[in-house]
Formats: C-alpha cells, structure tokens, sequence
C-alpha cells in the first residue's frame, strides 16, 4: 500500500471516528434539551404571572410585574410586592390595616380612608370592586389587581 492510499485512509478512518461522535455528541445534548424542556414546562405551570398597581392615594403609582405560585390570592400577591403589611384575620377574611406604614384611618364610624382592593375587569376596561376579602380571591394567569388606599364613607 503506497503512502498516499495510507494517508487517505487514516484520514478517512479519522472523519468516520470525528463523524460518530459529533453524532453521538448531539443526540445526547438533544436529549438533554428535550428533558429541560419538559421541566421547564412543568415549572412554568405551577407559576402564572399577575401584575399589581400599588396607590398610595398621593399621587404615588408603582407597577409591579410578579410571578407567583399558582393559586396564589390578590393578598399573596401584596405580600410579594411589599412585606410591611398590617391586617387582622376576621371571620369574614383578611382585612388589611396598613401598608408601607400607610395606615387605615377613621374619621367618623362610617367615613374614613383605607385600604381596598380591585381587580381589572377584561370585559368592561374598569377597575372592579368583588366586595370580598383579597384572601378569598384566587388569582388567575395575567389578572391585574391594585391596592388602593383611598376616602370611603357609607351611610347606615
């Protein structure tokens, strides 16, 4: 066998062996990939995304985007956007009594400022009160919710 013969078949042999491991090589990383992949979306099912409008009735805006767990309510979505939080448990839910050391205040026994809740409604593009307690309401994928610490008065 002359060396040239020789030369190509090392260098033959050498792309066929260069060949198969880049092959072996990608399908392995492939099917890393796909095993990530289906992770990631098994994680991604378990956390939905809301946004949350902080009013603090001043002027003060502030937009938080989260994520939260699934099943998360509108007041674990308010622990998320700020931990100093007051609020009582009652019997009919949480009532929420401060926020960033912006306290609910009564001026008479039916008027007073306070902190509320809303939700947006996609139907009717307004800001909408469920008259329940933030605890109760269960939060769904992109849901927009604000706090809003604003004048109340009611008559008896």
């Amino acid at each position: 066998m002359n060396m040239q013969r020789r030369t190509l078949l090392f260098v033959m042999l050498g792309l066929a062996v260069w060949s198969a491991v880049a092959t072996f090589t990608a399908a392995y990383y492939y099917k890393q990939y796909l095993e990530t992949r289906g992770a990631f979306q098994e994680l991604k099912s378990l956390v939905i995304d809301v946004n949350v409008l902080m009013n603090y009735g001043n002027g003060t805006q502030d937009w938080n985007n989260e994520t939260v767990v699934a099943g998360s309510t509108a007041f674990d979505a308010l622990l998320t956007v700020t931990t100093n939080v007051e609020y009582q448990t009652t019997a009919y839910g949480v009532f929420v009594t401060s926020i960033d050391r912006v306290k609910n205040v009564a001026e008479t026994p039916a008027s007073g400022r306070a902190w509320l809740w809303y939700y947006w409604n996609v139907t009717t593009l307004k800001w909408t009160d469920l008259l329940r307690a933030s605890d109760a309401y269960v939060l769904r994928p992109n849901d927009s919710i604000a706090w809003r610490y604003e004048s109340y008065s009611y008559s008896f």
